[in-house]
């Protein structure tokens, strides 16, 4: 399954990519995780594995597969979650949209789930995770005078 979500983020990629390269950063702007805490590695080192404690009382764990500075971009895979996927890679990245000084954020990411389950996953991950995490980071940079 493929799930894909963009938003428009008002501020420059500079700035959002500040405020979302580390890995272990994410509590900072998305408002569905309360804690993140880095298991091992650095912040942008492949093969660092993060823990996220998330608002419900949920845990991921998750291992950053790839990050790049220059492309604006990090890959994870989850290791453990309550969702019942498998096999699932995620990539968020941003570009730069030079004539308004704002952000293009795209979350996208392939994973395996049963057909039943297809619909509430397409919701969960792309609305709920990927878009409300999206708006908490343009919210968070509005809020700290940065969109």
């Amino acid at each position: 399954m493929h799930v894909f979500r963009s938003m428009i983020i008002d501020a420059p990629i500079d700035t959002v990519w500040a405020a979302v390269r580390d890995f272990d950063g994410v509590s900072n702007w998305n408002p569905g995780v309360t804690k993140a805490t880095l298991e091992t590695g650095a912040p942008t080192a492949t093969g660092t594995i993060r823990r996220l404690d998330i608002a419900d009382g949920s845990v991921f764990r998750e291992t950053l597969l790839a990050h790049s500075d220059r492309d604006h971009f990090y890959t994870y895979d989850i290791l453990d979650c309550p969702l019942p996927v498998t096999g699932y890679i995620s990539t968020h990245r941003f570009i730069p949209i030079t004539h308004s000084r704002q952000t293009l954020g795209i979350w996208e990411s392939w994973f395996d789930c049963s057909a039943e389950d297809a619909a509430e996953m397409e919701q969960i991950v792309g609305d709920a995770i990927y878009i409300g995490g999206m708006t908490g980071l343009n919210d968070t940079l509005k809020e700290n005078g940065n969109g």
